[in-house]
C-alpha cells in the first residue's frame, strides 16, 4: 500500500503525533503545543513552523555540575564542525541539539520518524564521540 503524502496545508501537530502513534511510539502534545516522543527515556520535542513549512525536531541533555563554560563552548564547536545538518548550542546549564525537516512539497510520514530517528543516533553518536571530558549528563 502507498504511503499517502501530507499536503504542506494539513501538516499540523496532530497529524506529526499521529505519525508517531501509528509506528507505536510514546507520543503526547504538551502545554505549549509541542508533540514529546519519549523512547528510552530519550525525549525529542517536534514543532511545526507553518510559515517556514518546517518541521523542527529538539533535544535537550543537562551538562554535569563544574562543567566551565569554556569546555561547553568547545564541546558544542566541536560537533557543528564535525557533524552535518544536526546543529548543537549551549543554553545555561544545558545542551540543545535540533534539526529541521523541510515539507514545501509535502511531507511522507516516514520521513518524519526518519529524520526523528536521525537526529536521536547522530545527537547521541556525537556525545559519545565528541564528549571526551564527560561534560553532558
Amino acid at each position: 500500500m502507498a504511503e499517502q503524502m501530507i499536503s504542506p496545508g494539513d501538516v499540523t501537530t496532530a497529524k506529526i503525533k499521529g505519525i508517531f502513534d501509528g509506528a507505536f511510539m510514546d507520543a503526547s502534545i504538551t502545554d505549549k503545543g509541542d508533540v514529546l516522543v519519549t523512547e528510552g527515556g530519550i525525549k525529542i520535542f517536534l514543532s511545526v513552523d507553518t510559515g517556514k513549512q518546517l518541521v523542527r525536531y529538539l533535544m535537550l541533555f543537562g551538562y554535569r555540575r563544574g562543567a566551565s563554560e569554556k569546555d561547553k563552548l568547545n564541546l558544542v564547536n566541536e560537533l557543528n564542525k564535525n557533524i552535518v545538518f544536526m546543529r548543537a548550542w549551549s543554553f545555561g546549564n544545558g545542551i540543545a541539539f535540533d534539526y529541521a525537516l523541510p515539507y514545501d512539497g509535502g511531507l511522507p510520514p516516514k520521513q518524519v520518524i526518519s529524520a526523528y530517528r536521525w537526529l536521536r543516533k547522530t545527537a547521541l553518536g556525537g556525545i559519545q564521540q565528541h564528549d571526551q571530558k564527560n561534560l553532558v549528563a
